[in-house]
């Protein structure tokens, strides 16, 4: 099964679906889901392969690799609603790929960071303020505010598509109506994580010839048509819904 999931995106992504039965996210967010797990799939095989090969140090590659593996859970968590979980992750993911930038541009810290050396947080999240992504401390922000009992975090299920989320939602008056599904939003914030990961994954592990996300255009080979058509109409959903905020998400080949 290794060998499969490193040479096979479809592998690879049947062994985390199969895991447990098909939500109704399968059928909404089918072809996101898929390219998600693409994308996270070709960045476990590049951080692999580089130490492999010998194109980059193996503790290099691990501090990829890991980053790429903290948002299978994320997508575990979207597809079956506990999205307060999901945000909470997502933070932790966000904190993880500061770390990846900030020891990308400075190389001589990895064998102190592997060896138990403190890594600054703070240092971290000031390198991913200045050089990383549009809004990444904005969403961070929100993102804590869910993730510690402030007042957005008491009731994090209340986020849920669960059957508790939904009981905590449940209307008081005939006026009242629960919050519009998360979903979107979150697989948006994962493909927001992607592209901030790749640039950094790929100058760490010395990957000089892939595309960062949405920008691959063997996607369409690896998963068709239609799901390349899919994503794209996803994000740009997200620009018209967002504005220019999201308008960076819809950059990549197109489909």
């Amino acid at each position: 099964m290794p060998s499969l999931i490193v040479s096979n995106p479809a592998a690879f992504r049947d062994a985390l679906l199969c895991q447990a039965v098909p939500s109704s996210m399968d059928s909404t967010y089918g072809s996101v889901l898929r390219v998600l797990l693409y994308y996270v799939w070709r960045g476990c095989t590049l951080a692999r392969t580089s130490a492999l090969s010998g194109k980059a140090p193996a503790p290099n590659a691990l501090i990829a690799l890991s980053a790429y593996k903290a948002l299978l859970p994320i997508v575990q968590l979207i597809r079956f609603g506990y999205h307060a979980d999901a945000v909470i992750l997502t933070r932790a993911l966000m904190e993880r790929i500061a770390i990846v930038g900030y020891l990308a541009q400075d190389r001589k810290l990895i064998p102190k960071f592997f060896k138990g050396g403190a890594t600054s947080y703070r240092e971290a999240l000031a390198w991913a303020k200045r050089e990383s992504l549009q809004n990444w401390m904005v969403l961070y922000g929100i993102l804590t505010d869910v993730a510690h009992s402030r007042l957005q975090g008491i009731a994090g299920h209340v986020f849920d598509a669960t059957p508790i989320g939904q009981a905590f939602r449940e209307p008081t008056t005939p006026a009242s109506k629960p919050p519009e599904d998360m979903a979107a939003e979150l697989l948006a914030l994962a493909v927001y994580a992607l592209m901030a990961l790749d640039p950094v994954a790929f100058s760490i592990i010395n990957e000089e010839t892939a595309m960062p996300v949405p920008g691959d255009p063997s996607i369409v080979s690896s998963l068709g048509l239609d799901d390349a058509k899919a994503f794209q109409a996803f994000l740009q959903s997200l620009a018209q819904k967002y504005g220019a905020h999201a308008t960076t998400l819809t950059r990549g080949p197109a489909a």
